[in-house]
Formats: C-alpha cells, sequence, structure tokens
C-alpha cells in the first residue's frame, strides 16, 4: 500500500505532519563508512524525510543526512521503497523542536504541508 493510500484510508502512523517538497530539493547523505551519496528530499516532517536515492541502503543502518538550510541531522534508514528511502531523525526534544520552527518557515517559504 502506498503512503498516498494509507493517508486516504488513515492508516499512516507518523507522528509529526509532513510536508511535500514542491521543487527539488537537493541532500546529501553520509554513511558509517564517510560515503556521500546524494538525495533529493520528497518529504520532510519533524521526525523524519522521504529521500529519493539510488544506491543501496539497509534498514536501521545510521546515516547523517546534510539539507541546504538545515544542516546536518543525524538519522536512522526506518524502510526503503522503490525511488528511495524514509528517514528517522535522531533528535532530542529541543532538536525537535527547533526542527518544527524551521519547517514553519519552509513551508512559508515554497514546501507545502501533505493531507
Amino acid at each position: 500500500m502506498s503512503d498516498r493510500e494509507k493517508e486516504k484510508q488513515g492508516t499512516d502512523l507518523r507522528r509529526h505532519p509532513r510536508l511535500h517538497v514542491e521543487d527539488e530539493f537537493p541532500a546529501t547523505i553520509t554513511d558509517a563508512a564517510g560515503n556521500k551519496t546524494d538525495a533529493v528530499v520528497r518529504d520532510i516532517s519533524a521526525g523524519g524525510a522521504g529521500l529519493i536515492v539510488s544506491g543501496a541502503f539497509h534498514n536501521e543502518a545510521f546515516v547523517d543526512l546534510h539539507m541546504e538550510g538545515f544542516g546536518r541531522v543525524s538519522a536512522r534508514i526506518a524502510r526503503k521503497f522503490v525511488q528511495g528511502i524514509g528517514v528517522e531523525f535522531n533528535l532530542n526534544e529541543k532538536e525537535r523542536a527547533e526542527m518544527k520552527e524551521e519547517l514553519i518557515k519552509f513551508r512559508r517559504a515554497g514546501g507545502r504541508q501533505k493531507h
């Protein structure tokens, strides 16, 4: 079942509202070995992000995600899908609150909330 189908059926269990990224929003993923891979942010929330990326990534692996305007965020690969991966941010409560504020600014600048 796709994310969109889960949303329609009310089975989307995400804890934070997601913002769909309209324009291409580049990011870089760095794995534990220091390998860097280019990615595109598909959607983002205070809890994580959906990334369009090619390459082999393993669920539960830890990575660093660098996004312009947000900086570096430590994350864990939570799931894989056909075009990429979903990551869960490793943030404490203060950092999560700061991320929420940054996402409000991001939405005002052109991102949009998914419904």
